[in-house]
């Protein structure tokens, strides 16, 4: 009796390895082939989302992509790869083992496109009359031009995806728009025109009141869901020379330069936390990935989670994994090492700004919006936006 006790066990501990397994999996990276293409999946979670990097390839085409979607960490979700051509266009549609949404991805004269940058293709129409005869719709994005006004702006109300909100600052406050309602709040009874110190968690729009000459002592935190807009007294005082590194697992993780030590502010405990100092080393996330780096080097530059560089013609936006190119007026997104995907083509954009994997533009006085599934879409006109455009709106999903 207590040899089959002691094999029951062995026999549970077997079946419950697995499924321990994976429950602590956080990624993998596998490579197999369907239809005569070899498939790079990489699977990983970030902020509790999950994500899979597909590269498909053969001879003929290269494509990337990535799915958010949680398939509970599945491995090899690809079951099939069908190709359509037509002229100087070639597409891939997926089929997976789950029922996602189908969807075709396309090269053009031997370069990745967005279906956005292909709407008024020819050979892509025809390509996509082809998966209708197959009873396959793809979705073709589609731009309203009707605005409604809300004070001295213009909304695009049925551009605007469901469950994203954008807000704009306007010196004492700001606009949120979504598609539902506006709204204007007064935060300051003073202006702030430059170096406005203001980022945006998974809750909150937060600004750091700089307006004194000598330190920053107060934040002003707004509830973007509960519409509640409330305030606190930082313990420690922050220097003028303060700046925002970013945020990371919805902590703002600060610099001050005057004092060389860096801080996580933690708005719905109302805490400011020292992280980093001379003796300790300091934070940085690099591509998602944390770093500890010494003094002289985290204090050669500014340490922004997501890093802009520019050269000559060209504007590079990093955030983790992704790397968003500016080339004159056309824009391009590059995972890793695989190939770029041009995206859409736009000029005189004053400024631009990546969250997440969506892009947000200015040009003139209108803010625009790019998404892979919607396409590049007028949001807001504000005739402000010509002439102080930088740092001067957040995008927020909920």
């Amino acid at each position: 009796m207590k040899r089959y006790k002691y094999y029951l066990i062995i026999i549970t501990i077997i079946m419950i390895i697995p499924v321990i397994v994976k429950i602590f999996t956080k990624e993998h990276k596998i490579t197999y082939t369907k239809d005569n293409y070899k498939i790079k999946e990489t699977f990983y979670i970030d902020n509790k989302k999950h994500y899979y990097d597909i590269n498909i390839k053969n001879k003929k085409i290269e494509i990337t992509y990535t799915i958010q979607k949680n398939l509970h960490k599945q491995k090899k979700i690809l079951s099939g790869i069908k190709l359509y051509k037509d002229g100087n266009v070639t597409c891939i549609l997926p089929k997976y083992k789950t029922n996602l949404q189908k969807n075709i991805y396309c090269q053009m004269n031997n370069q990745q496109v967005s279906n956005y940058y292909l709407k008024n293709n020819k050979s892509y129409k025809n390509i996509l009359n082809k998966l209708k005869k197959e009873h396959i719709n793809i979705n073709i994005p589609i731009e309203k031009s009707n605005t409604e006004s809300y004070k001295k702006i213009q909304k695009y109300k049925n551009n605007i995806l469901n469950n994203y909100k954008y807000i704009v600052w306007d010196y004492k406050g700001i606009y949120t728009f979504d598609n539902r309602e506006n709204n204007y709040i007064k935060i300051l009874d003073y202006d702030i025109y430059d170096n406005v110190m203001k980022t945006v968690t998974s809750k909150y729009f937060v600004l750091f009141d700089n307006s004194s000459v000598l330190n920053i002592e107060k934040v002003y935190y707004y509830d973007l869901k509960k519409e509640k807009l409330k305030n606190f007294k930082l313990k420690e005082k922050l220097s003028k020379d303060t700046y925002i590194n970013g945020v990371e697992n919805d902590l703002i993780y600060l610099t001050d330069n005057k004092s060389k030590k860096e801080y996580t502010l933690n708005v719905s405990k109302q805490e400011l936390k020292e992280i980093g100092n001379e003796e300790g080393g300091y934070i940085y996330y690099n591509k998602g990935k944390r770093k500890v780096l010494n003094k002289s080097d985290y204090f050669m530059n500014k340490q922004l989670f997501i890093e802009r560089k520019e050269l000559n013609n060209t504007e590079q936006i990093i955030n983790k994994d992704y790397r968003y190119i500016k080339d004159n007026n056309e824009f391009y997104y590059k995972k890793n090492n695989y190939n770029k995907v041009l995206l859409f083509t736009l000029n005189n954009v004053s400024t631009w700004y990546i969250y997440e994997n969506d892009i947000v533009l200015i040009k003139d006085d209108i803010l625009y919006h790019y998404s892979e599934n919607d396409g590049l879409k007028k949001i807001l006109e504000y005739n402000e936006l010509k002439y102080n455009y930088n740092n001067i709106i957040e995008l927020w999903k909920y």
